[in-house]
């Protein structure tokens, strides 16, 4: 079986292919063979060791994964050969076959390809608790959304427009806007980098206050962070909610008398440490996820389908932010498995 792995502290070019022995479930286990696997920022983290969650060495990248079930281990009556199946695996998903407890799989419509459920367990299972589990969001609100055009950003944006929001998408480059504008986003707008003088965070948070318009957004969703998090905090409505789901651009200041004033909510939403406590959850809102998806009233969006082979390829496009979307990894035969 083919496995790319990290054995030391790297990004993508530190990446190895290994031929390991094929898995065998054990009791309660069942093997998939896996057809498609979403590639994250989180991937990254664990593999230059930066990410809370020490996985030991050498593992595969890739934590979320969807195939079909090869074989079962015993006592397994829940699922049966030749089921479509998603999990999050945490780790270990760039290989052919993958073996996990029979109850961490969620069995996929057969509407829904396993591309599009390979991207849903962490980027879109993440942006839907941020905001009806933690946000508490109604119809109708206004949501800003930070690192809007690719990941749990874009995740965040189709959602929150599902659940009848008016998305404002802030991104990076123009590019990012587009694809939260086709994502759903009602209007979206380019941040700049603020530097370090005074004049370039007032700046910032004028962009700010400007794209979301008057009385402010009822929630703000940021995966982002850094220095965006004190104008995104400003530019919060009376009572306002700031979720905050990541840090890629560093931890950011908050400013606290912006809060106090605002009498807003600063809500964390970490749906890995979430599952920690209530591991039953994560099936709740995959099912949520796949009928949308089965329906035809969510799409993810996938923007890179790459093979096996080019998988650390993948991980660079991912690494350099070069990307829209979700890049997903197929493995094995395609035709016919949908």
């Amino acid at each position: 079986m083919r496995a790319l792995m990290t054995v030391a502290p790297g990004g993508p070019e530190a990446l190895e292919w290994f031929d390991l022995s094929e898995p065998v479930p054990g009791p309660g286990e069942a093997c998939i063979a896996v057809r498609a696997v979403g590639l994250n920022a989180t991937d990254l983290l664990m593999m230059r060791d930066l990410y809370q969650d020490k996985v030991t060495r050498p593992f595969s990248p890739g934590g979320e994964v969807a195939g079909f079930v090869e074989s079962v281990g015993d006592g397994v009556t829940d699922l049966v050969v030749g089921d479509r199946v998603v999990a999050i695996t945490g780790s270990g998903g760039l290989r052919e076959k993958v073996v996990l407890p029979a109850a961490s799989w969620t069995r996929i419509p057969e509407q829904v390809s396993f591309e599009e459920a390979a991207v849903l367990p962490i980027a879109y299972a993440s942006a839907l608790h941020a905001l009806q589990d933690r946000a508490r969001l109604v119809s109708g609100e206004r949501v800003l959304v930070l690192g809007a055009g690719a990941g749990i950003g874009l995740a965040a944006v189709q959602i929150a427009a599902h659940l009848g929001a008016e998305v404002v998408a802030a991104c990076s480059t123009s590019e990012k806007v587009e694809a939260a504008l086709a994502g759903g986003a009602a209007s979206g707008f380019v941040y700049s980098p603020p530097g370090s003088d005074a004049s370039g965070r007032r700046e910032l948070r004028r962009v700010f206050a400007e794209a979301v318009g008057e009385g402010g957004a009822d929630v703000v969703v940021d995966p982002v962070s850094g220095p965006y998090a004190e104008p995104a905090a400003r530019s919060m409505s009376i009572g306002g909610r700031y979720i905050l789901v990541g840090f890629a651009a560093g931890v950011g200041p908050m400013p606290n008398n912006v809060i106090l004033v605002k009498r807003g909510e600063v809500i964390g939403s970490a749906l890995g440490e979430h599952l920690k406590d209530r591991p039953q959850h994560i099936e709740t809102l995959m099912g949520q996820l796949l009928d949308w998806c089965a329906i035809g009233t969510l799409r993810p969006t996938i923007t890179s389908v790459i093979p096996l082979d080019e998988a650390a390829a993948g991980l660079e496009l991912l690494d350099r932010h070069a990307i829209t979307g979700k890049v997903v990894v197929q493995i094995g035969e395609q035709a016919g498995d949908r």
